[in-house]
Protein backbone atom coordinates (compact mmCIF):
# COMPACT_ATOMS: atom_id res chain seq x y z
CA UNK A 1 0.00 0.00 0.00
CA UNK A 2 1.95 3.16 -1.49
CA UNK A 3 0.45 5.97 -0.57
CA UNK A 4 2.80 8.40 -2.45
CA UNK A 5 -0.47 11.23 -2.37
CA UNK A 6 -3.59 11.05 -4.00
CA UNK A 7 -4.07 11.54 -7.90
CA UNK A 8 -5.74 14.57 -8.79
CA UNK A 9 -6.73 12.97 -13.20
CA UNK A 10 -7.25 9.50 -13.35
CA UNK A 11 -7.54 8.16 -17.26
CA UNK A 12 -8.40 4.53 -15.51
CA UNK A 13 -9.71 3.14 -12.45
CA UNK A 14 -7.59 2.93 -9.76
CA UNK A 15 -7.57 1.94 -6.20
CA UNK A 16 -7.66 5.44 -3.78
CA UNK A 17 -4.47 3.91 -1.87
CA UNK A 18 -2.25 2.55 -4.10
CA UNK A 19 -3.45 4.03 -7.32
CA UNK A 20 -2.94 0.48 -8.87
CA UNK A 21 -5.50 -0.85 -11.43
CA UNK A 22 -8.68 -1.42 -9.83
CA UNK A 23 -12.35 -0.74 -10.69
CA UNK A 24 -14.26 -2.02 -7.44
CA UNK A 25 -16.07 -0.21 -4.92
CA UNK A 26 -13.71 -0.68 -2.19
CA UNK A 27 -9.94 -0.49 -2.02
CA UNK A 28 -8.14 -3.06 -4.59
CA UNK A 29 -7.56 -6.54 -2.63
CA UNK A 30 -4.14 -6.14 -1.63
CA UNK A 31 -4.73 -2.77 0.19
CA UNK A 32 -7.69 -4.58 1.94
CA UNK A 33 -5.21 -7.09 3.07
CA UNK A 34 -2.56 -4.68 4.15
CA UNK A 35 -5.34 -3.02 6.65
CA UNK A 36 -6.82 -6.32 7.48
CA UNK A 37 -10.21 -4.82 6.35
CA UNK A 38 -11.06 -9.15 5.60
CA UNK A 39 -10.73 -9.75 9.10
CA UNK A 40 -12.75 -9.98 11.91
CA UNK A 41 -13.23 -6.24 13.25
CA UNK A 42 -11.87 -5.56 16.52
CA UNK A 43 -14.15 -4.16 19.21
CA UNK A 44 -13.96 -3.90 22.88
CA UNK A 45 -15.86 -2.04 26.14
CA UNK A 46 -13.46 -0.47 27.86
CA UNK A 47 -13.51 2.47 28.78
CA UNK A 48 -17.04 3.15 26.62
CA UNK A 49 -17.87 0.55 23.88
CA UNK A 50 -15.65 0.64 20.75
CA UNK A 51 -15.89 -0.67 17.18
CA UNK A 52 -12.82 -0.40 15.12
CA UNK A 53 -11.87 -0.85 11.10
CA UNK A 54 -8.87 -1.82 12.54
CA UNK A 55 -5.70 -2.33 15.05
CA UNK A 56 -3.58 0.85 14.59
CA UNK A 57 -0.27 -0.53 13.18
CA UNK A 58 1.92 0.50 10.27
CA UNK A 59 -0.48 0.78 7.48
CA UNK A 60 -3.43 2.21 9.27
CA UNK A 61 -0.74 4.83 10.43
CA UNK A 62 -0.03 5.53 7.34
CA UNK A 63 -3.34 6.54 5.91
CA UNK A 64 -4.82 8.60 8.57
CA UNK A 65 -1.33 10.25 8.60
CA UNK A 66 -2.16 11.05 5.14
CA UNK A 67 -5.64 11.72 5.08
CA UNK A 68 -4.79 14.42 8.09
CA UNK A 69 -2.33 15.90 5.36
CA UNK A 70 -4.93 16.21 2.37
CA UNK A 71 -8.76 14.79 1.99
CA UNK A 72 -9.59 12.10 -0.51
CA UNK A 73 -13.17 11.90 -0.89
CA UNK A 74 -12.45 9.03 -2.45
CA UNK A 75 -10.99 7.17 0.28
CA UNK A 76 -13.34 9.05 2.52
CA UNK A 77 -16.31 7.15 0.91
CA UNK A 78 -14.43 3.87 0.89
CA UNK A 79 -14.04 4.66 5.00
CA UNK A 80 -17.08 5.65 5.27
CA UNK A 81 -19.27 2.77 3.94
CA UNK A 82 -17.02 0.60 5.59
CA UNK A 83 -17.97 2.42 9.06
CA UNK A 84 -21.55 2.13 7.87
CA UNK A 85 -21.51 -1.59 7.73
CA UNK A 86 -19.99 -1.58 11.38
CA UNK A 87 -22.81 0.50 12.66
CA UNK A 88 -25.55 -1.10 14.99
CA UNK A 89 -29.26 -1.25 13.59
CA UNK A 90 -31.85 0.43 13.45
CA UNK A 91 -29.24 2.82 12.59
CA UNK A 92 -32.59 5.23 11.85
CA UNK A 93 -32.17 5.40 15.94
CA UNK A 94 -28.81 6.34 15.75
CA UNK A 95 -27.44 9.84 15.66
CA UNK A 96 -23.48 10.44 14.60
CA UNK A 97 -21.51 12.93 16.47
CA UNK A 98 -17.80 13.17 15.72
CA UNK A 99 -15.07 14.35 17.99
CA UNK A 100 -14.62 18.25 17.52
CA UNK A 101 -11.34 19.30 16.36
CA UNK A 102 -9.36 20.98 18.84
CA UNK A 103 -9.73 25.06 18.93
CA UNK A 104 -7.58 26.49 16.20
CA UNK A 105 -7.82 23.26 14.07
CA UNK A 106 -9.63 22.81 10.98
CA UNK A 107 -12.57 19.57 10.16
CA UNK A 108 -10.94 16.67 9.88
CA UNK A 109 -10.97 12.71 8.89
CA UNK A 110 -13.72 12.74 11.80
CA UNK A 111 -15.78 15.82 10.60
CA UNK A 112 -16.02 13.96 6.80
CA UNK A 113 -16.75 10.66 7.36
CA UNK A 114 -19.21 11.85 9.49
CA UNK A 115 -20.88 13.86 6.62
CA UNK A 116 -20.09 11.03 4.18
CA UNK A 117 -21.75 8.52 6.24
CA UNK A 118 -25.01 10.41 6.82
CA UNK A 119 -24.71 11.57 3.14
CA UNK A 120 -25.29 7.45 2.09
CA UNK A 121 -27.41 6.49 4.85
CA UNK A 122 -29.28 9.76 5.08
CA UNK A 123 -28.47 9.03 9.13
CA UNK A 124 -28.72 12.41 11.19
CA UNK A 125 -25.59 13.71 11.83
CA UNK A 126 -25.15 16.89 14.02
CA UNK A 127 -22.18 18.54 15.64
CA UNK A 128 -23.47 18.09 19.08
CA UNK A 129 -20.52 18.85 20.89
CA UNK A 130 -17.83 21.57 21.10
CA UNK A 131 -14.67 22.19 22.47
CA UNK A 132 -14.96 25.02 25.86
CA UNK A 133 -11.05 25.32 25.94
CA UNK A 134 -7.79 24.04 24.57
CA UNK A 135 -5.77 21.43 26.29
CA UNK A 136 -2.56 19.86 26.76
CA UNK A 137 -1.23 17.38 23.71
CA UNK A 138 -1.92 14.07 25.43
CA UNK A 139 0.66 11.91 23.60
CA UNK A 140 3.12 12.04 26.53
CA UNK A 141 0.19 11.57 29.51
CA UNK A 142 -0.77 8.59 31.03
CA UNK A 143 -3.96 7.51 30.80
CA UNK A 144 -5.53 9.07 34.29
CA UNK A 145 -3.48 12.04 33.27
CA UNK A 146 -5.52 12.19 29.95
CA UNK A 147 -8.95 12.23 31.61
CA UNK A 148 -7.41 14.72 34.36
CA UNK A 149 -7.00 17.04 31.09
CA UNK A 150 -9.95 16.30 29.33
CA UNK A 151 -12.59 16.95 32.38
CA UNK A 152 -14.51 19.56 31.32
CA UNK A 153 -13.58 20.52 27.87
CA UNK A 154 -16.94 19.43 25.91
CA UNK A 155 -20.08 21.39 26.10
CA UNK A 156 -22.72 19.96 24.40
CA UNK A 157 -25.84 21.23 22.37
CA UNK A 158 -29.27 21.26 24.28
CA UNK A 159 -30.96 17.86 23.86
CA UNK A 160 -33.57 17.87 20.83
CA UNK A 161 -34.53 13.74 19.93
CA UNK A 162 -34.97 12.50 23.20
CA UNK A 163 -35.23 9.23 21.52
CA UNK A 164 -32.07 9.08 19.81
CA UNK A 165 -28.66 7.28 20.55
CA UNK A 166 -25.32 9.01 19.84
CA UNK A 167 -22.76 7.38 18.18
CA UNK A 168 -19.01 9.04 18.33
CA UNK A 169 -17.18 9.16 15.41
CA UNK A 170 -13.24 9.46 15.59
CA UNK A 171 -10.16 8.70 13.60
CA UNK A 172 -7.61 6.73 16.34
CA UNK A 173 -8.63 5.94 19.92
CA UNK A 174 -5.69 5.29 22.31
CA UNK A 175 -6.61 5.30 26.03
CA UNK A 176 -10.32 6.07 25.40
CA UNK A 177 -9.50 9.17 27.41
CA UNK A 178 -11.31 11.78 24.63
CA UNK A 179 -14.32 9.53 23.67
CA UNK A 180 -14.77 8.92 27.61
CA UNK A 181 -14.92 12.53 28.15
CA UNK A 182 -17.27 13.01 24.93
CA UNK A 183 -19.49 10.19 26.12
CA UNK A 184 -20.02 11.72 29.84
CA UNK A 185 -20.51 15.63 28.58
CA UNK A 186 -23.55 14.33 26.43
CA UNK A 187 -24.64 11.97 28.86
CA UNK A 188 -24.61 14.86 31.52
CA UNK A 189 -26.58 16.62 28.81
CA UNK A 190 -29.50 13.86 28.53
CA UNK A 191 -27.96 11.97 25.68
CA UNK A 192 -27.81 7.75 25.46
CA UNK A 193 -24.56 7.03 24.26
CA UNK A 194 -23.68 3.64 22.34
CA UNK A 195 -20.52 3.65 21.72
CA UNK A 196 -17.23 5.31 19.58
CA UNK A 197 -16.89 3.88 16.01
CA UNK A 198 -12.96 5.12 15.10
CA UNK A 199 -10.90 3.74 12.17
CA UNK A 200 -8.35 2.37 13.86
CA UNK A 201 -7.61 1.36 17.67
CA UNK A 202 -4.40 1.25 19.22
CA UNK A 203 -5.28 -1.93 21.90
CA UNK A 204 -4.13 -4.89 21.56
CA UNK A 205 -6.33 -6.60 23.88
CA UNK A 206 -10.00 -6.66 22.75
CA UNK A 207 -13.06 -8.40 24.50
CA UNK A 208 -14.76 -9.75 21.11
CA UNK A 209 -14.50 -9.72 17.30
CA UNK A 210 -17.34 -8.98 14.63
CA UNK A 211 -17.33 -9.77 10.73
Amino acid sequence: MALIGWPTLLIHPQCPLCHQAWSGPSFCPSCRDQLKLNQPRPQGTQPIPWRALGLYDANWRQLILRLRQRASPKVIRVLASECLALLPKPRSAIQLCAIPPRPGHQPGPPQWIQREISRQSRMRAQPLLHRRRACLGQHHLSGSQRRQNLQGVFSVEPLQHPSAKVMLLDDVVTTGATSQAAAEALQAAGYGVVGVLCLAHTSSLFDATMT
